[in-house]
């Protein structure tokens, strides 16, 4: 893999201190991993602290993000390098780095004591998880993502790889570049990709309306597999579906069993008909007309919609090279040169899905007055994410962000804040956004829960991978909505008008974390991120802010 350029790794290299000095992060790699963590997982920032796991005595592996489905769960394990000058980004993986994570993949699977009494907390509770999901019968996928600036695998490294994927068909491997990490910061400057599939017969229908050509095509799944992998037949080109509003593949559980089981099944001819395919947008298409199997040639192409379809296609290639003899695949082909076209397209095809993502609300009539009403006070309301990513940081205000504060703040919901985040922007929309709240009141809310946010980057920083010391302030890492909820209750109880700024600010946050810790402290057999998804640690948190108070519960009751 040719190296990044200085311009490239100039530009890398600003993020990252940005990412280090947001975060508080200590050492460049992390804050690497951080950057490469929020581009395949966006919408994930306040996470950033349950899912790194870099530190001492954590086995090579420097995050862990899990994805839990109803009978299945993803399993994303992080290794980060970053070559700190451009002269070192021609360093390749070696085979010590990716045998540490082969090991601690032996560990877990052999649920090993070594691993369970880990000095690390993230890893350990991360762990515990793990272990959690396979006794409850789900079935776990594990992909290792290995990201760095620098170059790819040595050989070496490359033949260990080999190794554990030949032993555990569950394991998969992938290099994140920092061409990725490039490609992904301006999706708007991306190359045109050109591509090509297998028609399947003469089974294309075409149609043309002035401005707009359209083709629908029963394709050879292998044919779309090789077109949205890399050369290893298993990375995903994540950039050929930039404009697919419901992607990253995998944030929400991108493998989908049912679809795998009938690519890989004695029936698997039946996938045309159980399957709705992909959409594909692109500025021409060709093909020999009235051939058999002709080729579909494509120029410039985004596929907009059938990201979960295209993830497990993938994985069931991985699995069984041999699974995809008999599948076939329809595509929906438009050709415009109007970005308007393509855009709608794009909306209308995922609108059809049981969920609307975040940027199919984003010009929700509420959500652009809430920016109007931000923008005169001088803040900057982010309806897409980084929409205003030139701004000064501290007056960016994330809609996802604030749904989440206003779930765990004014609906006292914490639990849900972390759990549901979806229904953010779906079935609690109105309730989160339609908000009777100041816009001054919610600027004040806002920067409370900043004040949560830095105090928990701070403790995260010097504490690293060892909070549990005693420390009230450990309840941060994976409880800082109910942080934010103990601060409503005082706020309640105080019956203050307004919520505090400045100095008061930080002294109700700092009496919320006792309270928090006073509540959960007995609590030490339990794992922290079982702890901070049960509505019973509300309960507590209730019961400890509210004792002996009478009227506590009138007063909760109108505010």
């Amino acid at each position: 893999m040719k190296p990044i350029s200085k311009m490239d790794w100039d530009i890398i290299e600003a993020r990252v201190a940005k990412a280090c000095d947001r975060h508080q992060f200590q050492k460049k790699t992390v804050g690497f991993l951080a950057l490469v963590i929020d581009q395949i997982f966006p919408g994930h920032e306040d996470q950033l602290q349950e899912i790194i796991t870099d530190g001492p005595d954590d086995r090579g592996v420097d995050a862990i993000h899990i994805v839990e489905g109803e009978t299945s769960a993803e399993i994303f394990l992080f290794q980060s390098k970053y070559r700190e000058s451009h002269a070192t980004c021609h360093k390749t993986i070696n085979d010590a780095e990716v045998l540490k994570v082969s090991l601690f993949l032996n560990e877990l699977f052999d649920k090993a004591d070594t691993l369970a009494d880990s000095g690390n907390f993230q890893l350990q509770e991360a762990v515990r998880r793990i272990w959690e999901l396979h006794d409850k019968g789900k079935i776990c996928r594990y992909k290792v993502i290995f990201c760095s600036n620098g170059g790819g695998f040595a050989t070496s490294a490359q033949g260990i790889i080999d190794s554990v994927k030949a032993s555990h068909s569950s394991v998969s491997f992938e290099f994140y570049s920092g061409h990725d990490v490039v490609q992904a910061m301006a999706i708007e400057g991306r190359d045109a990709e050109d591509g090509q599939l297998q028609v399947i017969g003469r089974e294309i229908l075409e149609r043309s309306d002035g401005d707009v050509r359209g083709a629908i095509a029963s394709v050879d799944a292998q044919s779309f597999v090789d077109l949205i992998t890399a050369e290893d037949g298993e990375t995903i080109k994540r950039h050929l579906f930039d404009d697919n509003l419901r992607v990253f593949l995998g944030a929400k559980g991108g493998y989908n069993q049912a679809i795998i089981s009938t690519a890989t099944s004695s029936d698997s001819y039946l996938f045309w008909y159980l399957n709705n395919g992909v959409t594909i947008t692109c500025k021409s298409f060709s093909y020999n007309k009235g051939h058999t199997n002709p080729k579909l040639v494509f120029k410039d192409f985004q596929i907009v919609n059938g990201a979960q379809t295209s993830h497990s296609l993938v994985e069931a290639a991985r699995t069984n090279p041999e699974a995809l003899a008999d599948v076939v695949v329809m595509v929906r082909m438009y050709a415009t040169d109007r970005a308007d076209i393509a855009e709608r397209v794009a909306v209308a095809t995922n609108s059809q899905a049981r969920i609307q993502s975040r940027d199919l609300m984003s010009n929700h009539e509420i959500l652009k007055k809430l920016e109007l009403a931000f923008k005169e006070r001088g803040y900057f309301f982010e309806r897409k994410k980084n929409m205003h990513s030139d701004k000064a940081e501290e007056k960016r205000i994330d809609a996802l962000k604030l749904g989440q504060i206003i779930l765990s703040y004014e609906l006292r919901e914490p639990d849900k804040a972390k759990t549901e985040s979806d229904s953010i922007f779906d079935s609690r929309f109105r309730q989160i956004f339609d908000n009777p709240k100041s816009i001054e009141e919610l600027i004040r809310l806002y920067n409370l829960y900043e004040i949560i946010e830095q105090m928990r980057d701070g403790y995260q920083a010097e504490f690293a991978s060892s909070p549990e010391s005693g420390h009230e302030h450990q309840y941060l890492v994976y409880g800082h909505w109910f942080v934010l909820f103990a601060c409503k209750l005082l706020h309640v109880k105080s019956q203050e008008t307004h919520l505090p700024t400045g100095d008061d600010a930080h002294a109700l946050v700092e009496e919320a974390i006792r309270r928090v810790a006073a509540a959960c402290s007995q609590q030490k057999a339990v794992a922290h991120y079982q702890m901070f998804r049960s509505p019973r640690t509300k309960e507590r948190i209730l019961g400890e802010i509210s004792a002996k108070q009478t009227d506590f519960f009138d007063l909760l009751a109108v505010s």
